[in-house]
């Protein structure tokens, strides 16, 4: 690509460099799709080109990149009985010796985006001083955007008046100092509005507090000692949690009024974990929810005599939940949710009903089996998906769905097994 001259001092119209041409920041623009070692190879390219990444806006260090495979060692260097084991290696003299120079080098006084990911399975104590070195001096440069990866014991350094551009910060596998929470509800982080946190070490009675987050999602993080989790972020739209051991980690979830919610999705995948009567009062206002692996909803009653009532809610996902209470609570859902328009039930824990009838024609006679089946009224639903585990009984859950359908005539129904479907308009 270097710049071919004429004999007059001028480049032929045929051989001309129009990517050279470019400006700085459209080039910028370029290399921010490329790894950082790609972008620092693009030195070799021309002179024009030579220091143009110590300029760059963009910062992203992966340890992927120096693995045999990356730095030119390829597999004919390999003893085949070893190959798969040493191509999990990572290099990591080469990587320390490369990300050293490049932030030495590095000249740009902010960053649009710093990404960092390390996924190493086990990092030396000397390794963790040298990474946690490194954050902190990319962190200096008031990134917009900070996303960290690690499996190490990595700290978050603080970020001081490196926060003030902050808007999204992504942190997986990082411990989090009591610090930080104290932090967000300040002028630490004016302009902050996308945080994730995954499986991160939280401080014991964590809260997440903060009147400019938009989106919210905690998955699998950890404490020292069981606590409560507190949310307070009145300007969220978008909430996501996560949590596997809800016993163990958090005893309870509290979550302030979000009345700007739009959609909302609950896991909590441990077996014997409960949904919190108070967390889903908090969630009144949302759009689309999605709840999954509840043991049992019959505990939403507890602590109070009435069911919320979702003004707004057009979409609702139950998923792997227990509705073999005859699905008093689902009909609660339904009757207190006048603008649902959408219904899905997935691999959920349906009511047993009766098994007498076997012909599965009949429909007036099975729907009349099912009298005291739970009543739905829901008149805005539209549509309703159920999708079902490969042992339960087509026949049953076929009963039962008529038995409610006198309620739901303007509704369209979808049953699902595997590759099977089952439909009524």
């Amino acid at each position: 690509m270097a710049r071919t001259m004429g004999p007059s001092g001028k480049r032929p119209a045929g051989n001309a460099d129009r990517l050279s041409d470019l400006p700085d920041g459209l080039i910028h623009y370029i290399m921010s799709f490329l790894t950082v070692r790609e972008a620092v190879q693009t030195s070799m390219l021309s002179r024009r080109w030579e220091d143009l990444w110590c300029s760059m806006p963009f910062i992203s260090i992966d340890e992927q990149d120096f693995r045999p495979s990356a730095i030119g060692l390829g597999s004919e260097y390999l003893d085949d009985d070893y190959e798969d084991e040493f191509e999990d290696d990572i290099d990591y003299a080469r990587f320390e010796d490369f990300v050293t120079n490049l932030l030495m080098f590095h000249s740009a006084p902010t960053l649009d985006s710093f990404r960092f990911h390390a996924v190493c399975h086990a990092v030396s104590h000397r390794e963790i001083k040298f990474i946690n070195s490194w954050l902190c001096r990319c962190i200096k440069r008031c990134p917009k955007v900070v996303e960290i990866h690690s499996t190490g014991d990595c700290k978050l350094p603080r970020f001081g008046s490196g926060s003030s551009r902050l808007s999204r910060l992504h942190l997986t596998g990082i411990t989090l100092e009591r610090t930080f929470a104290r932090q967000l509800p300040c002028s630490s982080y004016p302009v902050l509005e996308d945080l994730e946190l995954k499986r991160c070490k939280l401080d014991d009675d964590a809260e997440i507090a903060s009147c400019t987050l938009k989106n919210l999602t905690i998955e699998d993080c950890t404490t020292s000692n069981p606590s409560a989790l507190t949310i307070k972020a009145p300007s969220l739209t978008y909430l996501q949690l996560f949590i596997t051991a809800f016993g163990q980690n958090w005893h309870a979830v509290t979550v302030d009024e979000m009345p700007f919610l739009v959609k909302a999705t609950i896991h909590l995948k441990h077996s014997t974990a409960i949904l919190p009567c108070k967390l889903l009062y908090s969630l009144i206002y949302v759009r689309d929810l999605e709840l999954t692996g509840l043991r049992t909803l019959d505990n939403l009653h507890i602590g109070s005599g009435t069911f919320p009532v979702f003004h707004n809610l057009r979409s609702l996902l139950l998923d792997k939940c227990d509705l073999s209470d005859n699905c008093d609570i689902l009909g609660s859902f339904l009757n207190n949710a006048p603008c649902l328009e959408k219904l899905t039930l997935q691999l959920c824990e349906l009511p047993e009903g009766s098994n007498k009838s076997k012909g599965g024609g009949n429909v007036e006679k099975t729907s009349l089996e099912y009298q005291d089946t739970a009543s739905f009224q829901c008149p805005s639903l539209k549509w309703t998906e159920i999708k079902y585990r490969e042992d339960d009984d087509v026949q049953r859950l076929f009963n039962l769905i008529l038995g409610v359908w006198r309620n739901l005539q303007k509704t369209g129904l979808v049953i699902k097994k595997a590759s099977r479907s089952y439909s009524m308009m």
